[in-house]
């Protein structure tokens, strides 16, 4: 195994079925500069080719002097030479404390403050530094009012003045002893509740469990949310807002002061159990806003008011990204507490740094909270020479971030359907695109809000050689973080690159946007390993009909990767091979979709709207699946369609093609309000209908039956159909099915016939009626397993064909496509996928609207099939006029040859 399915194996497997299927599953063999080396690989997936890719990630803000710049490489290579040692926990470390005084001047150099820095080796932990300094400075100033206000009860009782009224005050005709009583309790309340700390809507603090809590989205699910600290989030942002949001939470509690006469006074004072608000002064992750200035300022009003800290963190947008060492620099407010990482560590380095006002720093603090590899040499002083090189090239970073911005700027006004603007400054920048709305559902669940910057991104990497992803927070917004090294060639390079992507997206050119998901994706398919989601909770039912009209939903998976094109309009110009190459590679990604709905009338009663919901897989992913012993991720999948199905109001679900045989012959989807149905009875109808009129215009020693797929639920019922007609029946089955297709053999011994077990294809050449119905994603019987003496039909059941189409153009064989069905007065809507002659449909499809027109009707396809139910979805389909048809091909261009009705039920019985 190689170092790339191992990491999709065993480290990342979730991430790397995403990059796979988005084609970002790309390896950096080195970086220098603004540059990635890239390995390029065959389709074997063996490095054959080396290219350079212009890197605008930028590490998520932590590249902000490129890779391996030469400077902090020389501070690297000498802590090398030196031999300096790594790990010297419990020792006065000099990097540490160099690295701490020069933060602390920097940052006190526009604050006026003094700071104690800690440092750690990651953002997020920076970030639960923060969370935990807070507490404890919160609980402490707690514990030291309560000691004073025991003192102050203490003197009052000493002096004879715990009985006494106060003379003015909130608290005025109170004893001193009875609001002070008061006052320790309330305090003691206080301390024993867990502390809140405060964050803004759309705010990224970190992933482990406090700064999870902190930032709110991430696209993460919700059951992966760790409950953390008590906080409030922010929604609206205006001052006022802010800074009296949480007054609810304050408390008052009284103290007492005597005056030079010793009468009581009571004075008030504000309690909260806010410890700190924490904020971005650019919001990184959300898609780069900016906090307004006035924000910060009510921030820190707030942060006041409660007694408690304000944080700033400057994690992704200082450390000079957007110009000045303090994105927050401009707003003119200052934080109590800092926190950096990412540029910080220069690209070299893992490590954070937490500084927080000397004045609130808690002396212990630092005793207690460690971290075993912080504090480290090498980390530090490679900060601290990133710290100088942010310091040098400010100047540089405002003037080509402006540039930047201002050619991506003239790129969103040349597209504004597709740019819906430009945000950030400096090195931290933003591109927020337009949600496409093609008109295919399938196109519409491609680019929904989570792909729609991954798409970019491979667009632009496999183009235009330039690398970006998008916010984590708001896929829509493709971040722009180059290192301060970038050039002006390099700008006019970005600019031309967004500009074709936009325009693509403006001239709704999908075919040309996603051209790079066309090539095969190197390495096999690797199933989902994750539990899956716990499901949402069912919305509330609708009744089955919309303005009296009954709706039913019509699940159906592509057959073959050639009807991509048919599902997507847009992708027309792609060849099979390329429509093949792209579902193997998305395979798993998508969700269930809704691909279009009609009303099609009955000849007798109404009308019925259906809803087509497609699954995501084709017959060959399926089956693959299957044999991977994958079947519970592809029920799930089935399942989530009829979730789909069920949300849309349908009072019918219909199972089509393979998401039937997925769920056991629909016995797997369990409901109770809502009559499931795999349409299996009606199509055996259908080639029962055909079958028997022609084993009735045979003659003797003509009546024999070649079955193919008499172990599934429609061939099974179809050996019950016509063994009451046919003299003899060769059951044939894949090698290793004999027993099982003598399970079925044994219950046609009651209708005197002679049948025949093979597990050879070839026992056909002597059967002139052929039935086949297996649920192969390629064909099964082909020209040589029919080649004999006699003239033979041939009723190909299933979806996609088991018949090679060469078999038609056998002179001797009539090939006909059965379970095909004409609606009434040649009604024709388009149902994308489904490639019949206009007005016709597949059977199982039919079944599912004939129920929808009947209420009252059982579904007679709900697991196994019986000769009666099929005879009752005959009857079913005759009530509305619904006929079958027999045509010797799927092909539009074809005329069907239809079957003016059925054949009568005393017919059918007899």
């Amino acid at each position: 195994m190689n170092a790339d399915s191992g990491f999709a194996r065993y480290a990342r497997p979730e991430l790397a079925r995403l990059l796979r299927a988005l084609r970002l599953d790309v390896t950096y063999l080195a970086g220098q500069g603004d540059h990635l080396t890239q390995a390029l690989r065959d389709a074997e997936g063996h490095a054959d080719a080396e290219g350079q890719v212009l890197d605008l990630v930028g590490g998520a803000g932590s590249s902000l002097f490129g890779h391996n710049h030469p400077a902090l490489l020389e501070v690297a290579r000498r802590c090398f030479d030196e031999q300096i040692p790594f790990n010297a926990q419990a020792s006065v470390r000099h990097g540490a404390g160099e690295l701490a005084q020069r933060l602390s001047a920097v940052v006190g150099a526009t604050t006026g403050a003094s700071y104690v820095v800690t440092l750690g080796c990651s953002g997020a932990e920076a970030v639960e530094g923060a969370v935990k300094h807070a507490t404890v400075e919160h609980r402490r100033r707690l514990g030291v009012l309560q000691e004073d206000v025991e003192v102050s009860l203490r003197r009052v009782r000493r002096d004879g003045l715990a009985d006494v009224p106060c003379a003015s005050g909130p608290g005025v005709g109170r004893t001193c002893a009875e609001l002070l009583d008061e006052t320790l309790d309330r305090i003691a309340e206080l301390r024993r509740t867990d502390p809140v700390f405060v964050a803004l809507r759309n705010a990224f603090h970190g992933k482990t469990a406090g700064a999870g809590t902190l930032t709110h989205g991430g696209n993460v699910p919700a059951d992966l949310k760790v409950p953390g600290p008590r906080h409030r989030r922010l929604d609206d942002w205006t001052p006022q807002a802010v800074v009296t949001a949480l007054d609810s939470e304050r408390v008052p509690v009284h103290l007492i002061r005597v005056d030079a006469a010793g009468v009581p006074h009571s004075a008030v004072r504000w309690l909260s159990p806010v410890a700190a608000c924490f904020v971005e002064p650019v919001q990184g992750e959300s898609g780069v806003h900016e906090v307004p200035a006035e924000t910060l300022a009510a921030l820190r009003e707030l942060a006041d008011r409660h007694e408690a800290a304000l944080v700033f963190d400057e994690i992704q947008c200082g450390m000079g990204r957007t110009g000045n060492f303090l994105a927050s620099e401009g707003s003119g407010v200052i934080a109590d507490y800092y926190l950096f990482s990412k540029s910080l560590g220069g690209g070299l380095a893992k490590i954070s740094a937490l500084l927080v006002d000397a004045n609130r720093y808690v002396p212990e603090f630092g005793r207690h909270h460690t971290s075993t590899f912080a504090d480290d040499d090498f980390s530090s002083r490679i900060a601290t020479a990133a710290v100088d090189l942010a310091l040098a090239h400010s100047d540089r970073i405002v003037e080509i971030g402006a540039l930047l911005r201002d050619r991506l700027a003239e790129v969103a006004a040349r597209w504004p359907d597709a740019v819906v603007e430009v945000r950030g400054r400096g090195l931290l920048l933003g591109v927020e695109f337009s949600l496409p709305q093609p008109d295919s559902g399938l196109l519409r669940e491609v680019f929904d809000s989570e792909s729609l910057g991954y798409l970019i991104a491979g667009r632009l990497l496999h183009t235009h050689r330039i690398r970006v992803i998008p916010t984590l927070s708001a896929p829509t917004t493709v971040r722009v973080e180059p290192s301060a090294l970038l050039e002006r060639a390099d700008v006019d390079r970005i600019a031309a690159a967004f500009d074709d992507v936009a325009a693509l997206l403006s001239r709704g050119d999908y075919t040309t946007l996603l051209d790079h998901l066309t090539v095969p994706p190197a390495g096999a398919w690797q199933p989902p390993q994750h539990v899956p989601l716990p499901r949402r909770d069912r919305a509330v039912l609708h009744s089955g009909s919309r303005a009296g009209v009954p709706r039913v939903a019509f699940l159906a998976n592509m057959d073959v990767p050639s009807k991509l094109w048919h599902m997507a309009p847009e992708l027309a110009d792609w060849s099979d091979a390329q429509c093949e190459a792209v579902l193997d590679r998305m395979w798993g990604e998508l969700d269930p979709f809704e691909v279009t709905r009609h009303r099609v009338t009955s000849e007798t009663r109404g009308e019925v709207e259906v809803v087509m919901v497609a699954a995501p897989f084709t017959a060959a992913q399926a089956n693959a699946a299957l044999r991977a012993g994958e079947g519970a991720w592809l029920r799930r999948t089935v399942l989530d369609a009829v979730e789909l199905g069920v949300s849309l109001g349908a009072g019918v679900i219909g199972l089509g093609g393979h998401t039937s045989i997925v769920t056991n012959a629909a016995r797997d989807v369990v409901e109770s309000d809502i009559r499931v149905t795999s349409g299996n009875s009606l199509t055996a109808a259908c080639a029962y209908d055909l079958v028997r009129l022609q084993l009735a215009e045979s003659g003797v020693g003509e009546r024999r039956v070649g079955l193919v797929g008499a172990i599934g639920n429609i061939g099974a019922v179809m050996a019950e159909l016509i063994a009451p007609h046919c003299d003899s029946m060769v059951l044939v089955g894949r090698p290793g099915s004999a027993r099982r297709l003598a399970a079925v053999a044994e219950r046609l011994t009651a209708h005197q016939v002679d049948v025949l077990i093979a597990e050879d294809l070839h026992e056909l050449r002597d059967c002139p009626v052929v039935v086949s119905a297996t649920n192969s994603a390629d064909p099964v019987i082909l020209p040589n397993h029919l080649v004999g003496d006699r003239k033979a039909l041939v009723c190909d059941l299933a979806v996609p064909g088991d018949v090679h189409p060469a078999v038609a153009s056998l002179a001797n064989v009539t090939l006909v496509s059965g379970g095909r069905i004409q609606l009434p007065g040649m009604q024709t809507p388009h149902f994308p996928g489904i490639t019949l002659p206009p007005g016709i449909l597949y059977s199982c499809m039919a079944e599912t609207m004939l129920l929808g027109l009947e209420p009252e009707t059982p579904s007679r396809s709900y697991g196994g099939l019986t000769s009666a139910g099929v005879l009752a979805a005959r009857d079913l389909a005759v009530r509305h006029g619904f006929q079958p048809a027999r045509i010797v091909s799927d092909d539009v261009s074809v005329q069907p040859w239809i079957v003016d009705q059925f054949s009568s039920l005393e017919e059918q019985i007899g």
